[in-house]
């Protein structure tokens, strides 16, 4: 889990890192925090009705900038819609497993 919050916080900031200059935002500094709430009793076996995986992916960006606070609110909404390994995970793909025995 501590992986793909930290995937997902890397792909956040590389966004912001690629696409600061074209928004004219004067990033000087970008830090992202990742925090997932996950119940162990789901993927434990001990209640099946809860969720086996995250139940909550929560972001807290950290910006030094020289733009005005909706400047920066913009851009973040730019983020969270342009990420894809969070467009990934909001909208589910298709899973195939194949397996070989050898």
């Amino acid at each position: 889990m501590e992986a793909l919050l930290a995937s997902i916080g890397a792909c956040k900031g590389i966004v912001a890192k690629s696409f600061a200059q074209l928004h004219r935002i004067n990033l000087k500094n970008i830090r992202i925090e990742m925090k997932g709430e996950i119940d162990p009793d789901g993927y434990m076996g001990k209640n099946k009705r809860v969720k086996i995986g995250l139940s909550r992916i929560s972001t807290h960006y950290f910006i030094q900038a020289d733009n005005t606070k909706e400047e920066i609110q913009t851009f973040i909404n730019f983020i969270e819609h342009t990420c894809p390994l969070s467009d990934t995970i909001k909208n589910a793909p298709i899973f195939h497993t194949f397996v070989e025995i050898e």
